[in-house]
């Protein structure tokens, strides 16, 4: 190396510490090959500065679509990325509890409402056989009586469920709760919020509908006079697994008719109302339980069944959706939810050059585990394109961002190519990170 070079390298490298930095006071020897930083004073080469350039732009866009989640008063400054998320969480946070408290004070009462005009909780009272004296106290249901209260518990939660489905998940039962957090649906934090909300929701349904009930509402859930304890346990343990395991099936698992699935959660309530609510008084929901406890303030004996059965319904529920997770069930009837759909892919020209097939979302990890090893899955053809599991409008947006980013180097780095003096030395010409 000639001491002209020496000398050169030496210039280059001058005001940098080894980890390339500028030091304070120093000035850096130009050059055509660095570019540095004016905030923070590093030493970065184009490719890094534009890896640089492109993950503000990103944070910039991430930024814009955080905003346009939130009001205008919960914005943030527009490089504070991770703030805007955590007040996106709090306030979507407080968008479920509140519906959550709207849903399942209709659907008690308007179901509350139902119950009293039918009179069925009258007719389970355990006082009957004291003043008959009959052997077996079990009341005598009407089943025209019958068949109104179930109707009205199971269509309430129908169209409850069904308008606040994409809110909070229409929810409105501890128990469904702690089933959706068994099975990783809901956070453990939005479990516990969800579950005060329930419980609060339902003692202000009962206490509005005993105060616009002429009358007063009789919905408290009691044993019929031939029902044990036991008895009674494993009665609102198996409804409660019952309409537990629709909701898991229908609304958990993604499917064509998914958007059916408050009808089936609905059909699920009728029918165990039927069977329940001569026997228990039909409660499958703690906080249905305790809510008219509350307003009558009144608590029997035999309360907590109303408790234990429905969370251990739940669990039960959910051992058997693991169970058959664990054993892949969608496997045993293959198709079962096909609709043997092929999306045709055209060229601009409008020539056929393939197509997407649609699979069911449960059989996506079958289909990547099958994918040939030589293409990955997502890897498209070369005459074969497949849909993109991005949107194509942002997809688009940072390809031309990409583009216009490296087309402003190019041009920059032309600008700034050295000119050669007469003396025979380089000029270079030091760039600064804008």
């Amino acid at each position: 190396m000639s001491v002209t070079d020496s000398e050169h390298t030496k210039n280059n490298n001058a005001g940098f510490d080894s980890a390339g930095i500028l030091e304070k006071g120093d000035v850096a020897a130009p050059t055509n090959n660095v570019v540095i930083d004016e905030h923070t004073g590093e030493r970065l080469t184009h490719k890094e500065h534009k890896h640089r350039r492109l993950h503000l732009h990103r944070r910039r866009r991430e930024h814009k679509q955080l905003a346009s989640k939130l009001p205008a008063f919960l914005h943030t400054d527009e490089g504070d990325v991770e703030e805007m998320r955590k007040r996106l969480e709090i306030k979507n946070e407080i968008i479920a509890a509140v519906a959550e408290f709207c849903g399942t004070f209709l659907f008690l009462l308007f179901s509350f409402g139902v119950a009293t005009i039918a009179g069925q909780q009258q007719l389970t009272a355990s006082s009957t056989s004291q003043v008959q004296g009959a052997a077996d106290s079990s009341p005598s249901l009407n089943s025209s009586q019958l068949l109104y209260s179930s109707l009205g518990f199971g269509f309430s939660l129908a169209v409850n469920a069904w308008i606040f489905f994409r809110v909070s998940g229409g929810l409105f039962n501890p128990a469904v709760t702690l089933g959706l957090y068994l099975a990783g649906a809901v956070t453990w934090y939005r479990a516990i919020i969800l579950t005060i909300v329930q419980y609060a929701s339902a003692i202000a349904a009962a206490g509005i509908g005993q105060l616009i009930t002429p009358g007063g509402i009789n919905v408290r859930t009691r044993l019929g006079g031939a029902t044990t304890v036991a008895q009674g346990v494993f009665i609102e343990l198996f409804c409660t697994s019952l309409l537990m395991f629709a909701i898991y099936m229908l609304a958990g698992e993604k499917h064509k008719a998914t958007f059916l699935a408050p009808v089936g959660i609905g059909l699920a309530l009728f029918l165990s109302e039927l069977w329940a609510t001569g026997l228990t008084g039909g409660s499958l929901n703690p906080a249905r339980s305790l809510g008219p406890d509350v307003i009558a303030a009144e608590f029997d004996g035999s309360a907590w069944i109303y408790y234990v059965g429905p969370y251990a319904g739940a669990t039960l529920a959910f051992l058997l959706y693991w169970l058959l997770k664990f054993f892949n069930y969608q496997t045993a009837v293959e198709g079962q939810d096909g609709d043997d759909i092929h999306l045709l892919v055209r060229d601009k020209e409008g020539n056929l050059t393939g197509f997407v097939e649609q699979v069911a979302a449960v059989e996506v990890p079958d289909v990547v585990k099958m994918a040939p090893e030589e293409r990955p899955i997502g890897t498209p053809r070369a005459a074969t394109p497949v849909a993109s599991q991005f949107d194509p409008d942002e997809l688009d947006a940072i390809h031309a961002e990409e583009k216009r980013l490296e087309k402003e180097e190019e041009e920059q780095a032309m600008r700034e190519k050295p000119a050669v003096p007469h003396d025979g030395s380089s000029a270079h010409p030091e760039i600064v990170l804008q």
